[in-house]
Parts: structure tokens; sequence; C-alpha cells
């Protein structure tokens, strides 16, 4: 369904996420991508129908999740770029900053029981997964190898 595309690869790879040199960082982009294929699974489940309780109570349990794992991946990430000094760091920790406040107005929608979340969710997260991996988090991929990081 997804894996890591290899630096290896060819650009019509079949993979869907890029390695982006941190052993640590690939799984926990891999974590985020399961938790984006499951809101997905729940999205096509109620294309048809409204929600029910038991719909809302697992929506609120898995978003949950994701914005906890969210929140910890980005402060990971984000230690590695102070800590080794990423040049690019101001701009990354924007963009993050920009994403979890796009989940929170997501988290409000679900919160209020809004039904336009669905729209919103079923691309959301792994639209944004998939471009923010393969492209700027792939832009530090050489500068921690070169720290030695791997």
């Amino acid at each position: 369904m997804f894996g890591f595309k290899s630096s290896a690869a060819k650009d019509n790879s079949h993979c869907l996420l890029k390695e982006v040199g941190i052993a640590e960082i690939n799984k926990q982009h891999l974590r985020l991508a399961s938790y984006a294929v499951q809101f997905g699974q729940i999205v096509d489940e109620l294309s048809t129908r409204e929600p029910t309780n038991q719909d809302w109570r697992q929506i609120d349990a898995l978003f949950s999740k994701v914005m906890r794992y969210v929140a910890t991946h980005f402060e990971e990430e984000e230690a590695l770029m102070r800590e080794h000094g990423y040049p690019d760091y101001e701009a990354h920790k924007k963009l993050h900053d920009k994403f979890s406040a796009e989940m929170v107005k997501l988290q409000s929608d679900i919160n209020n029981r809004n039904i336009k979340f669905k729209k919103k969710m079923g691309s959301l997260l792994w639209d944004w997964l998939y471009n923010h991996i393969n492209t700027v988090d792939y832009q530090y991929r050489d500068f921690f190898l070169s720290k030695g990081l791997s």
C-alpha cells in the first residue's frame, strides 16, 4: 500500500514515501501514513451515510491519536534540526506549525460533529504527508547523513 522510495529508485517507482535518511523518522512517517490510511477507510465508509455515535467515537479516538503522534513527531524532528544546526529549520518549523493549525481547525469540526470534516480529512493528512515527506523532509536527508545520522 505504501512504502519507502529508496534513494536508488527511479522516479516511476511504485513506492510512495522517500527515505529521509534517519531510520527513526522513517518509521514515524510510516506510522503517520498508516493513520492516514485508517482515516481514508473511515471516510470511504461514510461516503454514503451519516456517521453514527459509534463512528464519531472511532473518529475521535483516531484523531486524538493522530494529533498526539504528529506533535511527538514534529518535536523529535525539530529537536534533531536544532541539535545539528539544520539551516532551514525556521522555514521547516513554520510548515509544521501551519499543518498543526489546520489539524486544530479539523479537530473543531470533529468536536462540533460537523460532517464537512469528511471532505477535509479524506485528503489533508495523506496529501500533506506525501508532499511534505517527499519534498520538504527529503531536503534534509543529505544534511543529516553528512552529520553521521542514519
